[in-house]
């Protein structure tokens, strides 16, 4: 199933890790994001239907337009300006 292969996907490492969230804005449905996450600068979109998925262990799961991949851990851990972009996405 789609969620088995995401999260053998996040527990072999192919996905970005987000360290921090630099912006998110809405367009006519996308949404695009500019994030910061190990790997560098990355710039993304995902539909505005697609919300980001709970993963067993605790985190979030964002899949971009493309199919990409990206893990934010615990959101109480990030900057304050990355905790205020992210609250509509948790509880």
């Amino acid at each position: 199933s789609r969620r088995a292969l995401e999260h053998a996907l996040v527990e072999a490492g192919f996905v970005f890790d987000i360290a921090g969230v630099e912006s998110i804005e809405e367009e006519v449905e996308i949404r695009n994001w500019r994030v910061t996450t190990r790997q560098g600068a990355r710039t993304f979109q995902t539909r505005l239907d697609d919300w980001p998925r709970e993963l067993p262990g605790g985190g979030l799961l964002i899949r971009d337009v493309a199919g990409d991949l990206y893990r934010l851990g615990d959101v109480k851990e990030l900057d304050k300006k990355s905790r205020d972009l992210m609250w509509a996405f948790v509880d």
